[in-house]
């Protein structure tokens, strides 16, 4: 009776281990300082837009994947619109809330993705991925760009919150910078 006592608590504790809870992670790019002030007053508008099909960014795994799910705490499109917003201004260019100013841009999120942790020879791997797109208008013509920023991490253990969410962060703000780092954005936005 004690044997089999001990063995259902000890396949009940082994089942729960192998479920993974969902996890909310703050999304916060972080972007280079700009080191000059290119804009000189021009002025732009900024749109971002996330054009992603579903809310989770994905699942931690697990024995149940589907409820496992990493899903942003905050709104995606406003913590990009916030930082970019930001590091166009340290760039000398004026960000208005209307459209029409000198050049008015859209960044479209079309991938931010963490594929589940998968059991590796050394210990878990975790591909994450960020895509971004711009579409930048002015004076009737366009330009648009791709940003595309692919990560893989190993780890001992399935990785935490805070692990996830420093992760998820590295692997957009590396897009991001992307975007600010192209220079026929940047032409486009100075003609």
């Amino acid at each position: 009776m004690r044997f089999k006592l001990f063995s259902l608590v000890s396949l009940s504790l082994l089942l729960g281990a192998c479920a993974l809870s969902p996890q909310q992670v703050t999304i916060n790019p972080t972007l280079e300082p700009s080191k000059s002030n290119i804009g000189e007053g021009r002025t732009l508008y900024l749109e971002v837009v996330d054009n992603r099909g579903k809310e989770a960014i994905g699942s931690r795994g697990g024995l149940y994947k589907d409820t496992s799910l990493i899903t942003p705490a905050n709104d995606l499109a406003d913590a990009i619109l916030a930082a970019s917003t930001r590091k166009f201004r340290e760039m000398g260019f004026v960000v208005q809330t209307m459209p029409l100013a000198s050049a008015d841009i859209r960044i479209v999120v079309d991938t931010l993705s963490y594929r589940d942790p998968e059991k590796s020879s050394v210990g878990f791997e975790v591909e994450l991925e960020s895509l971004l797109r711009v579409e930048a208008t002015q004076n009737g013509d366009s330009y648009t760009g791709r940003y595309q920023v692919k990560n893989t991490k190993t780890y001992a253990t399935v990785p935490g919150r805070d692990r996830n969410e420093e992760m998820i962060n590295e692997t957009l703000s590396a897009a991001l910078q992307r975007l600010f780092s192209d220079p026929k954005l940047l032409a486009f936005t100075l003609r």
